[in-house]
């Protein structure tokens, strides 16, 4: 049916899964007349599955900044989700990184582990999107967005009046604003050929990934139990088992109490220039011939099989020269994609859609879409991606040796505590206040979390600079890895309770008692003004209720 010419809505979104699901959602529970157009339908199969404390604390501003009650109340923790979303989603407690190398037994001194502290938001998840997506999708719905699916867009005409949009099958829609959440395949990018080629991104790139079904917890594989002496079991949080040219993820949606889901996202990433694409096997064939080289990987996998198929895909790196323009927006996976590693692609769709939520609102308001009132939009986007592929570039070129891995896995770990510090202090400003100058968006563009602080964004910079000149040549891994090291030991507005100098320390565990207290009294005395200043909330950590109630994360046997 050929929709009135006389129907016209505020915003077209193109795609309902994460972003344009959360986008439609603010929108229309902000009174504006939404429209959300999905070429296929709910449930679907959707990758990006692991969430990052950034996630969790984005939400809860969003919630609260736009007054969302589903978001405040169903959707702002993992245990929340749990409870009123769908039992469906694993757990998440830790980042855990297993470093193999070809043809040899794991060595158990070789890994490092990130432990998420259980405060505030609690535990992260491990997210079951074909459930998550449907839910923020009704819930746009529900506050009176318009859904098409089974609709593929041919054609977009954007005049200064406004756009028409007209699929396939000859049905018109017309909108004020159009806002691109398809992903690659981006309808508005294709159109104006916003695609830059080839890419400016240095992280190389391709991907197989499936749900499996039987998929022995790492953890059970090895002998003897517990010989990584990490805080946490590797199934209780997101493992990446890295070696030379890639890793791969494992991710459990069966890892807690309560779940009804028996599967588990695996997926491998390699470096087509080190594990060039073979075009004689299956994805699932090549799978297997991979895990042949990697005997403690294979471990993990004799009894799996897959229950979806096999997605085998070329280079995954895309950019875009620009993502704003008359009367169009391109959101974070249509804009563009460097790897999955670090789980960075939920929290830069959540910063992007809090940033443009409050701009589409007041550009509706004003009837004033000109590009320039989301020129913001577009330094995120783009200094997003720069920061986010020069880390994941320099962490394939780390997987080359454990000795810069172990020290380049730090330059991550703090760069997402402090820019954690950040959001936590906005979202205590913000909610004490309701002063939208104190939120992320009213800033330069976030970056790698904490990348405008002065002191880290020149370590980063410097850590990667070495790791870079490891690549070239011209320094060895050895001393790469020493002079980061030298780094950390520098840097004042580091936290010295978490041991990020000290190289024979492999994890950060930050929600340990003793190391809450520690850090507790170095914000007291003697951290930088600007850490000491964002750091106060951290006092409502020490109620002794939240230290005691630490979950005991059970043994993988029993998960």
């Amino acid at each position: 049916m050929i929709e009135s010419a006389y129907e016209t809505y505020d915003v077209a979104i193109l795609g309902a899964g994460f972003e344009g699901g959360l986008l439609g959602t603010i929108l229309a529970r902000q009174g504006a007349k939404v429209l959300l157009i999905e070429s296929g339908t709910h449930p679907r199969f959707a990758v990006g599955e692991s969430t990052v404390r950034h996630v969790f604390r984005m939400l809860k501003i969003i919630g609260e900044r736009y007054d969302v009650p589903e978001i405040i109340e169903k959707f702002s923790s993992a245990d929340s989700i749990h409870k009123h979303v769908t039992t469906m989603c694993g757990e998440k407690r830790n980042f855990g990184f297993v470093y193999h190398r070809e043809g040899q037994d794991q060595n158990a001194s070789e890994c490092t582990q990130l432990v998420i502290p259980p405060f505030r938001e609690g535990y992260e998840a491990h997210l079951y999107r074909q459930d998550i997506d449907s839910f923020l999708t009704y819930t746009a719905i529900n506050h009176g967005a318009t859904v098409h699916y089974r609709t593929s867009i041919a054609d977009i005409d954007i005049q200064d009046d406004g756009c028409t949009l007209t699929s396939s099958q000859g049905d018109v829609f017309k909108s004020r604003y159009i806002v691109d959440g398809s992903g690659y395949r981006s309808v508005l990018a294709m159109k104006f050929r916003l695609r830059e080629e080839p890419s400016r991104c240095s992280t190389f790139s391709r991907s197989l990934f499936t749900h499996m079904l039987n998929v022995t917890p790492y953890d059970a594989t090895v002998t003897p139990r517990g010989a990584h002496g990490m805080p946490q079991p590797w199934y209780s949080g997101t493992c990446h088992h890295i070696f030379d040219g890639g890793w791969l993820w494992v991710i459990p949606f069966n890892n807690r109490e309560g779940s009804t889901n028996p599967l588990v996202s695996v997926g491998l990433q390699l470096d087509p220039r080190r594990w060039p694409k073979p075009r004689d096997v299956t994805p699932e064939q090549e799978f297997h011939h991979f895990l042949e080289r990697f005997p403690s990987m294979a471990a993990q996998f004799e009894k799996a099989r897959a229950v979806r198929d096999w997605v085998s895909t070329e280079r995954i790196q895309f950019s875009s020269k620009r993502t704003v323009g008359d009367r169009y927006c391109l959101m974070a996976h249509a804009s563009g994609f460097i790897d999955p590693l670090f789980s960075r692609g939920l929290p830069n769709a959540c910063e992007l859609i809090n940033a443009l939520a409050v701009r589409l609102l007041r550009a509706f308001k004003d009837d004033d879409f000109s590009p320039e009132r989301f020129d913001y939009i577009e330094r995120m986007q783009q200094i997003n991606l720069d920061y986010n592929d020069r880390l994941v570039n320099c962490a394939y070129i780390s997987f080359k040796s454990f000795e810069l891995w172990n020290a380049f896995f730090r330059v991550w770990v703090l760069g997402v505590g402090l820019g954690d510090l950040r959001l936590t202090s906005a979202h205590r400003r913000f909610t004490a206040t309701h002063d939208e100058s104190v939120l992320p968006d009213a800033e330069e563009p976030m970056g790698l979390f904490f990348a405008h602080h002065t002191g880290y964004k020149k370590l980063f910079e410097e850590a990667c600079d070495k790791v870079e000149a490891f690549e070239a040549g011209t320094v060895s891994a050895h001393d790469a890895a020493r002079h980061i090291f030298e780094l950390m030991a520098a840097a004042d507005y580091a936290a010295p309770a978490n041991h990020l100098a000290d190289p024979s320390k492999r994890y950060v565990d930050q929600g340990e008692t003793v190391t809450v207290l520690k850090t507790v009294a170095w914000l007291l005395t003697s951290a930088p003004p600007d850490i000491k200043k964002m750091g106060g909330g951290i006092l409502s950590d020490l109620n002794p209720r939240r230290l005691m109630s630490r979950k005991v994360t059970p043994e993988p046997s029993a998960i």
